[in-house]
C-alpha cells in the first residue's frame, strides 16, 4: 500500500506546484508542466535501472529526482504557508504568490546544501561513578544515518573521517543506516571507512535502510569498514566499558534488547546502540547511555514536527533517570537529497569521566 500512495502523495504535491506556478504566468504552462513532469519522473527512472542493476546509469537520475525531491518539500511548506497567509491576512495574487515562493526555494534550497556538508561536532561530558579512571576519560565518537549510496560523495566522506580521527577517539560506533543501496559501488567508501582509528574499537548496529538495500550485504560491507556488528549482543570492552546493540525493527531477526541486557554485570558502563530512539521501560537502569538515530532531526523544516509525533525524544541528550541518559543524533549524513534546513548533520563526541 505504501508502496502506491507514496508516488500518488509526491504527484499530488508536483500538480500542486504545477498550479501555483501556471496560475502566476498562464503562457508557460506547458514549460511548466513539461519541466516538473521530467523532473519528478527522473526518480522513478533511478529506480527502473537500479532494479535492473543499471547502477552507473541510474546515478544522474537518481541525483536530480533526490534533488527535485527535497526542492518540492521546501516549496511545497512554502505555497502552503503563503496560502494560509492568504486566507487569513493578506491578499496576494497569483504572481506575487510564486515569486515569493520562487526566491524563497531557491534560497533555503541552496542554504539547504551548503548547510548538508557542514558537520557539526557536539561534545558531550559525561560523569559515572563507574568510570573508575579519574585521570583519564573514555572518549566515544558516534556517527549516524550517513546512508552511503548512490547520492554519496567520496570526498565529503574522506573529509568526515578525517574529522573524527582528528577527535582522537578510543571508541567509534554507528548507530544504522551507514549503507543504504548501491552496495556494489560502495567499495571506495569501505577503504575510506576502514582508516578510521579507534584503539578500543569500532562497532555498529542494523538501521531500516541497511535491511532496504540488502541486510547481510550491507553488514559485511559494515565488517570489511572494520566495525564489529552487534546484533542483540554485548562486547565487554574493558572492565568500565561494556557496548551493547540492538537489531533495527525492520530485521527479520528483531529486536531482543531483553537478552542483550539482562546478562550483564552491573558493574561496568553500560552503552546501548539502538538504531530508533524509542526507550524501553523494561530497561530502566540496565544501561547507562543510549545512542540512537533514525530521525535526522526532520531532515528538512518544517518535517521535524512529524518526527516529534513518532518520537517523544528531541535530538540532543535527555536524562531519563539519574545516571541513565539518551542521545539522540540528528545523524552524520543525508537520505535522499542531499539538502539539511534546519537541521545540521553532526558527528558526536562523548567524554566519560569518573564522578
Amino acid at each position: 500500500m505504501a508502496m502506491l500512495l507514496i508516488p500518488i502523495i509526491l504527484g499530488l504535491i508536483n500538480y500542486y506546484l504545477f498550479r501555483v506556478a501556471a496560475a502566476a504566468y498562464p503562457g508557460l504552462s506547458v514549460f511548466f508542466a513539461t519541466a516538473i513532469i521530467l523532473l519528478f519522473l527522473s526518480l522513478f527512472v533511478a529506480i527502473f535501472l537500479e532494479k535492473r542493476g543499471k547502477l552507473a546509469a541510474s546515478l544522474p537520475f537518481s541525483w536530480i529526482g533526490y534533488t527535485w525531491l527535497g526542492i518540492t518539500c521546501i516549496a511545497f511548506s512554502l505555497s502552503a504557508l503563503s496560502d494560509l497567509v492568504q486566507l487569513i491576512t493578506v491578499s496576494f495574487n497569483d504572481r506575487a504568490q510564486f515569486l515569493f515562493v520562487l526566491i524563497s526555494t531557491v534560497g533555503l534550497s541552496l542554504w539547504a546544501a551548503f548547510d548538508a556538508k557542514r558537520v557539526r561536532l557536539r561534545k558531550i561530558r559525561l560523569r559515572s561513578p563507574k568510570i573508575s579512571n579519574a585521570n583519564h576519560s573514555l572518549r566515544i565518537v558516534q556517527i549516524s544515518d550517513l546512508h552511503l549510496g548512490d547520492s554519496s560523495s567520496i570526498a565529503h566522506t574522506r573529509k568526515l573521517v578525517d574529522t573524527i580521527n582528528q577527535q582522537k577517539p578510543d571508541i567509534v560506533v554507528s548507530t544504522g543506516d551507514l549503507f543504504d543501496g548501491y552496495l556494489e559501488l560502495m567499495a571506495p567508501f569501505v577503504d575510506a571507512l576502514r582508516k578510521i582509528e579507534a584503539p578500543l574499537g569500532k562497532f555498529a548496529v542494523s538501521g531500516n535502510h541497511e535491511v532496504y538495500a540488502g541486510l547481510d550485504q550491507a553488514l559485511s560491507l559494515t565488517e570489511l569498514a572494520g566495525f564489529s556488528v552487534l546484533r542483540n549482543g554485548s562486547f565487554p570492552v574493558n572492565s568500565q566499558l561494556t557496548v551493547v546493540g540492538v537489531e533495527d525493527p525492520a530485521s527479520e531477526m528483531k529486536p531482543d534488547e531483553e537478552s542483550a541486557l539482562s546478562t550483564l554485570s552491573r558493574l561496568p558502563f553500560h552503552l546501548l546502540l539502538k538504531h530508533r530512539p524509542a526507550f524501553d521501560p523494561e530497561s530502566a537502569g540496565k544501561f547507562d547511555l543510549q545512542l540512537s538515530g533514525h530521525t535526522h532531526g526532520g531532515q528538512i523544516a518544517p518535517f521535524h514536527l512529524l518526527t516529534k509525533l513518532a518520537y517523544r525524544a528531541k535530538p540532543g541528550l535527555t536524562e531519563l533517570a539519574s545516571h541513565q541518559h539518551l542521545y539522540l543524533s540528528r545523524g552524520t549524513g543525508a537520505w535522499g537529497p542531499q539538502l539539511r534546513l534546519f537541521a545540521p548533520p553532526e558527528i558526536a563526541v562523548f567524554d566519560l569521566t569518573a564522578g
